[in-house]
């Protein structure tokens, strides 16, 4: 009877103290951990209102045919002022190809190209890593001017080491052009064997049909530029910006002079997104990445005035977020109500569309932390409570008596608490997604 006395004292003892020794032993979450972003995916929150883009420049989105099957001009057009290049294509082919940008001079004056970046992936068959890998180079790049002079009625090659990289069968390559053109030029972009001399072979390839799904085309826009219609404060609540869904965000629309047809690009693939996000009042702000049309793999670039943070999405070493995952969802950054922000990404090849960032006050964040460890104490709690004997059970049973060369020892449990993004998908991606396809997720 007394040692039953005792077996009960026991039990009410560390029942007591445990709430202490559980909560000293976790570790605390932060705006990052997965349940608290799990919390904020799913409270009520609203639009942001956004003012009417800005579109300036021009982009040449060639990704169609995306796989090759013969050698070729993929895409062209007129170009001039500031432009854009954006390609996006797979070797189906028998031996190594390469891809060449190129330029005519129809004029007869010498003609001038300003390259102010060019930026080109590894050709690979994992695509969402050629996407990313690609936006990570354009934004992590310095822009610089390269001067390339054409004689008249000449073609010439617009970097040169996009044109030196063999593309094994198989494989995509993708690769982005930034130039400036004082004068009406004609753009290429072409397919052919790696051992062929690019001005040799334009001057007799054949011009290529697009593929089902028509991903390419001249369009205005190739850099779009939007922001809050008013600043925005913590007492707003949580919002959130839906950026490529084709109706609040528009896509671009243009013309496919190949095909001689309207072209809309489906994604807005290869378009520099500057979110000017104006903040004011007091307490932290807390940013976070969406994607809600399935798998996605870009960066994210937050340009503050002293400062500039690149966030990969998601990050190094995992393969895509968003994956047959609605509720995925990245922490992006925190920063101080009153701060300015613009927030750059390019929508990448193979990603999937459309995204939405969302803003969350201090406050709020701070409520779903202490929720979520006042759940893990719970759950704690209930794992290492022991279970006190019965009046009427033995307490003999699953007893033996210790040896008198062991020794008394305290066992303590602790607990291990993951501080990850949101869930991700480490599923490496079917070669038949594509960009632009019915995978940007738009009914």
């Amino acid at each position: 009877m007394k040692i039953k006395k005792i077996v009960k004292f026991a039990v009410i003892s560390i029942a007591a103290v445990l709430p202490f020794f559980v909560s000293a032993s976790m570790v605390s979450v932060g705006p990052d951990n997965r349940d608290v972003m799990f919390q904020i995916i799913h409270s009520p929150m609203l639009p942001a209102t956004m003012t009417a883009p800005k579109e300036t420049g021009t982009l040449l989105l060639s990704d169609s045919p995306e796989y090759a099957t013969e050698d070729g001009v993929l895409y062209t057009d007129l170009m001039k002022g500031d432009c854009r290049v954006y390609f996006y294509h797979v070797n189906q082919m028998n031996g190594p190809r390469k891809i060449a940008v190129m330029a005519y001079n129809p004029s007869d004056k010498a003609a001038m190209i300003y390259v102010n970046r060019c930026q080109f992936s590894r050709p690979s068959d994992e695509y969402y890593r050629v996407g990313k890998e690609l936006s990570l180079m354009y934004y992590e790049m310095v822009p610089t001017s390269n001067k390339i002079q054409i004689p008249p009625l000449s073609y010439a090659v617009i970097g040169q080491r996009i044109n030196a990289i063999a593309i094994q069968p198989e494989d995509l390559y993708s690769g982005i052009v930034d130039m400036t053109l004082p004068d009406m030029l004609q753009i290429f972009t072409v397919i052919m064997p790696y051992d062929a001399n690019p001005v040799d072979f334009i001057k007799k390839c054949r011009y290529l049909d697009s593929d089902a799904v028509k991903l390419r085309g001249s369009f205005h826009g190739m850099n779009r530029e939007l922001g809050l219609v008013t600043p925005y404060l913590p007492s707003d609540g949580i919002r959130y910006i839906t950026l490529a869904d084709g109706h609040i965000d528009s896509f671009l629309k243009g013309k496919d002079i190949i095909d001689n047809r309207n072209s809309e690009n489906v994604g807005n693939y290869g378009v520099d997104y500057n979110v000017n996000l104006k903040t004011k009042g007091k307490g932290k702000i807390h940013v976070y990445f969406n994607p809600q049309g399935g798998e996605y793999a870009g960066v994210v670039e937050m340009l503050y005035r002293d400062d500039c943070k690149l966030v990969e999405v998601p990050p190094a070493g995992v393969y895509s977020i968003g994956g047959n995952d609605a509720d995925a969802m990245q922490y992006i950054d925190s920063f101080d109500a009153g701060t300015d922000v613009n927030i750059h990404l390019m929508p990448p090849g193979a990603a999937n569309l459309p995204v939405r960032l969302i803003i969350v006050p201090d406050n709020k964040v701070q409520q779903f932390i202490d929720q979520v460890n006042a759940d893990k104490i719970r759950q704690k709690q209930q794992q290492i409570v022991p279970k006190h004997t019965d009046s009427n059970e033995t307490l003999t049973s699953g007893y033996r008596k210790k040896d008198k060369s062991e020794k008394d020892t305290v066992k303590t449990e602790y607990i291990d608490i993951q501080i990850a993004p949101a869930e991700t998908s480490l599923s490496f991606s079917d070669k038949n997604t594509r960009a632009g396809e019915s995978n940007t997720g738009i009914n």
